[in-house]
Order: structure tokens, then C-alpha cells, then sequence
């Protein structure tokens, strides 16, 4: 039977192991942040989303742009926005990723 020092080395060696994965991940994900490949999603939009409000309303204000502004920096209707925003419409690839572009988030986080 190995003996008990032989045993608490291994699992430190373990828990080494683990805490230098963990520091590789941070390090690339902190690289696909800076490099523009990633993007952090504040706290307050994910507790909104899961709240289930409309993730195009959510990302318009936390952008702080009226449905106004939105529709010029994005060349869709002030209408149309209004009607996504409370559900009466979905709105079309072609609308969502004008819409996308003008608050700088990806596509998928406004479906």
C-alpha cells in the first residue's frame, strides 16, 4: 500500500494539473476577448434574457439608443422596431443582422 505522503503528492500534483488547465482557458479566452473573436455579455442582460424580456429592447438600452436612433444607425423602420420589441413581429435575417451590426452584438444574440 503506497504510502500516505506518496498519496498527498499525487493529488497535489493533480490539483497542479487542474489549476494550470484552468489558467490555460482563462488565458485563451482572455485572447478571444481582446482579439474581438469573443465578447463578455454583461451580467444584466443575461438576467434579463432569462427574465424573458426582448433581447433586441435589452441590448437597445443597454446601448442607451432610443428606437429612434436605433433605426437610423441601422436603416430599419422606427415602426418595425417597436413591433419586434413587443413581439408583433420577429423580423428577417436581412432586418435582424442590420440590427445586430448597428448595436455591435452577433446575430445570435438577438434570436
Amino acid at each position: 500500500m503506497p504510502s500516505l505522503s506518496l498519496i498527498n503528492r499525487y493529488m497535489l500534483y493533480i490539483e497542479t494539473i487542474k489549476m494550470f488547465t484552468d489558467v490555460r482557458a482563462y488565458d485563451a479566452a482572455k485572447s478571444r476577448i481582446e482579439e474581438g473573436e469573443d465578447e463578455i455579455i454583461p451580467f444584466e442582460i443575461v438576467e434579463r434574457r432569462v427574465a424573458g424580456e426582448n433581447p433586441l429592447k435589452i441590448w437597445r438600452e443597454y446601448r442607451r439608443l432610443t428606437q429612434e436612433k436605433l433605426a437610423k444607425k441601422s436603416k430599419v423602420s422606427r415602426p418595425m422596431i417597436a413591433a419586434i420589441e413587443t413581439g408583433h413581429k420577429k423580423g428577417g435575417i436581412a432586418t435582424l443582422k442590420k440590427l445586430a451590426a448597428a448595436l455591435g452584438v452577433g446575430l445570435e444574440n438577438l434570436v
